[in-house]
């Protein structure tokens, strides 16, 4: 039995250090983004505790040391360093023909070699090495006895030189921790230029040294729901620490600095700097605002110079990013000093561009010839400054679609595409809004849209394609209210991005992209990222209602990857039972389903009430279109709250539209409750749907919406019979997180069980 016991040690000893090779998801050569020559090779190479590493130069030892304290901590050894060439050794070698950020990688079973003609190709290099290993070595401490790499030749050099990324620490703010931790993410995937959005309507986030207000005034936003948000600052040496970090991991950090408009947060110190002259409030509000800056006040050009010499001494990028865009020119059509300006330049309307958009191309060029002359820099700002004209240097980073992107180059202006119209804002919908958090825009990002998009517009002349400089993929902050929402928004997109902007069209392979992003998400599990895993769609609604013997479930989702459930309302894991094509129930149940990937990690887990329903009676009476309407002051943030409420006015009105959204204003928050009734058709089951904060059918609450939702994210199934039925809807006007819920409609809409929708 003794002898039987230390068998069964060994064994499962052996087996937990087998079984990081065997996993499926590190079957195979999973690099991201796909390198431009890979040739596979017969055999592996082992690394082991004799494997030492050579360096044929001293310019290798940061990336040595890097891809050393990998191995080491991945296999708990110590590898040693060697001037002698052996049979087992990880070689660092010149080749200066690779260019600034080319290298190559081959591999047999006696050793490895590393060439690169820079230290950012050899540290590119060794970011390939590090994906040809176990997605284990990303982990704290693996220990993975049995390293080893396939024989392959690789050699690798970009397709774009801008490769990037936009944060928006505006509207939320993130620290810099976790600022470098993107930065990590993003270096692994051979990402290179990390933009910074620092400035907006709803937030100044750096210290300026001359103008110290702009965070003591507008680090801080009114929420108009009891605590402010914020302050929410980088100081200088915060910045020096995110610069040293990035630096490091060969990412260019590019700070935007918002002119003409999105300019409130330097408004709010500095009123006379508009057209209006106040006062603002900093307030954490989405969308734009009409008033900014005042380009008929030369002020304003000295205050810009001035902050752009500050931002200029602390980043050392090569670009400066002015904003430029949705600039809202109302109040310019009424200012004396515009308008005076306007006289002084001699501007007419033209076919092609208004007297003020004239105006803004002055303030634009204006402000390039100070970055470009003054600075040494080169300006790059949204699509809008192509408006009325831009100087030679100027670079457009086309965010619209494509058009304005190829209107640039066309002109022969450098161009980085990062269109919002195929899939490059972060911020929008990765699935159906129903089963997704609450995010931006009208156009649904699905990772296939991101992957498949092409940066060079195919219209654009052949001798033109050389000014499209790269891409950029945008996360606007509105809807991710932390870091790991962020994530979620970021991944698995920004590999997509990273593949896009690497690697050249005809390498990209959408299904063998999906094999390789199994072993990356492993990684990014281990490095500690939340990320997007397509949640279970089909089925749209909270719950599903049926009234005969049975009810089929039939849901999918977006890549097609496998599921798993629970019928008794516990939460399913890997193991749980995987979910046919069709999913036949007889009795009322709680289901829970979550997509499950290769690495058995899942998707956040959906919950619908199954439930067998007799249709709920009809009231015995005449239907009557009239709506009670009861108004209360105050802020009422969830259902504990809205019982609270002190009614200052009941009354009567005709229909939902008399007493609609443009009555509220969101700086003074208050309560509607809106009662009365609907005439039901026909018996059966029908689904609801609404934004408002709660909808009450047949005195059941079928919708509750207390944090933010869009796009009539929730639907609810109840059967009901003919006739008249009641309803209820309360609608808290407030801010959600810096969306004002009297932004929409306030109604509810429902449907027939014939598939028709009513509105009410």
């Amino acid at each position: 039995m003794r002898r039987f016991l230390i068998y069964l040690i060994l064994y499962f000893l052996i087996s937990c250090q087998t079984s990081v090779e065997n996993k499926v998801y590190n079957s195979g050569i999973h690099i991201i983004p796909e390198p431009l020559q890979l040739e596979n090779q017969q055999g592996i190479f082992s690394i082991n505790r004799s494997t030492t590493l050579l360096l044929e130069s001293n310019n290798w030892q940061e990336e040595a040391y890097l891809l050393k304290k990998k191995l080491d901590n991945a296999s708990g050894w110590e590898l040693s360093f060697s001037d002698q060439l052996t049979n087992n050794c990880i070689r660092l070698r010149t080749d200066s023909n690779l260019g600034e950020e080319g290298y190559k990688i081959e591999v047999d079973k006696h050793q490895t070699s590393l060439f690169a003609a820079t230290k950012k190709g050899m540290f590119y290099a060794v970011q390939t090495f590090f994906q040809l290993l176990p997605a284990e070595i990303e982990g704290t401490m693996p220990k993975i006895k049995r390293l080893s790499i396939p024989a392959v030749k690789i050699t690798d050099n970009p397709r774009f030189g801008y490769r990037g990324v936009m944060i928006d620490v505006c509207r939320h703010f993130f620290t810099v921790e976790e600022i470098k931790k993107q930065i990590d993410a993003m270096s692994m995937l051979k990402l290179n230029r990390l933009h910074l959005h620092l400035t907006d309507n709803q937030g100044w986030r750096i210290v300026i040294d001359k103008y110290p207000q702009l965070v003591e005034y507008s680090a801080i936003g009114k929420t108009y729901n009891e605590a402010p948000y914020g302050p929410f600052y980088y100081t200088k040496e915060d910045i020096k620490d995110i610069l040293e970090y990035a630096d490091r991991h060969h990412v260019e950090i590019i700070p935007e600095i918002e002119f003409p408009g999105h300019s409130l947060s330097v408004l709010v110190p500095f009123p006379e700097l508009s057209c209006t002259g106040g006062p603002f409030t900093s307030e954490q509000v989405f969308g734009y605002e009409e008033n900014v800056f005042c380009v008929g006040n030369d002020s304003v050009f000295v205050l810009m110079e001035n902050i752009l010499r500050e931002i200029s001494e602390l980043f050392p990028s090569r670009y400066l990013h002015i904003g430029g865009d949705e600039c809202v020119k109302t109040y310019w059509k009424t200012c004396p000093r515009c308008q005076a300006l306007a006289r002084k330049l001699n501007l007419n309307p033209t076919k092609e561009h208004t007297v003020e958009e004239q105006l803004q191309s002055y303030a634009i060029k204006r402000m390039e010839h100070f970055i470009s002359g003054t600075l040494g820099k080169r300006m790059i700002g949204w699509e809008e400054i192509l408006e009325g004209g831009l100087p030679d240097e100027a670079i457009v980073m086309s965010w619209k679609g494509t058009e304005g992107g190829l209107k640039a180059a066309t002109s022969g202006h450098d161009v980085i595409m990062a269109s919002m119209a195929n899939g490059l804002y972060l911020c929008d919908a990765q699935g159906a809004n129903e089963v997704e958090p609450a995010a931006s825009g009208n156009y649904s990002s699905y990772l296939k849209n991101v992957y498949e998009f092409e940066p060079v517009p195919k219209d654009l002349a052949s001798d033109k394609i050389k000014y499209v400089i790269g891409t950029q993929a945008c996360m606007w902050s509105e809807w991710s209210s932390s870091a790991r929402l962020l994530e979620y928004m970021m991944y698995p997109r920004v590999l997509a991005l990273a593949e896009i902007a690497w690697s050249v069209p005809e390498k990209k392979n959408w299904n063998d992209f999906l094999r390789r992003l199994e072993n990356i998400q492993v990684r990014l599990d281990l490095k500690g990222f939340n990320y997007h895993i397509p949640m279970p769609e089909g089925e749209l609604t909270t719950n599903k209602v049926f009234t005969e013997d049975s009810v089929v479930l039939k849901l999918e989702n977006s890549r097609l990857l496998p599921m798993v459930y629970t019928l008794d309302g516990t939460t399913p894991d890997s193991k749980s039972l995987s979910l046919p094509e069709k999913l036949v129930l007889h009795n009322s149940c709680i289901f829970k389903v979550a997509t499950k990937t290769l690495g058995d990690k899942l998707s956040p887990i959906r919950t619908i009430h199954v439930e067998r329903q007799k249709p709920i009676p009809a009231l015995k009476k005449e239907y009557s279109e009239n709506i009670r309407l009861r108004l209360a002051n105050g802020l009422f943030k969830d259902e504990s709250e809205y019982a609270k409420a002190e009614f200052y006015k009941d009354t009567v009105i005709g229909s939902l539209s008399e007493y609609n959204k443009d009555k509220f204003d969101f700086k003074k928050p208050s309560l509607a409750v809106y009662s009365g009734e609907i005439e039901v058709p026909e018996t059966g089951v029908y689904t609801f749907k609404s934004n408002a904060d709660e909808l009450w059918i047949a005195e059941k609450r079928l919708i509750y919406n207390p944090t933010s939702s869009r796009y009539y994210a929730q639907k609810t199934q109840v059967a009901l019979e003919k006739g008249v039925q009641p309803f209820k809807l309360v609608f808290s006007n407030r801010l959600k997180d810096g969306f004002a819920s009297c932004w929409y409609i306030i109604d509810f809409q429902y449907q027939l069980p014939s598939g028709e929708w009513m509105k009410k």
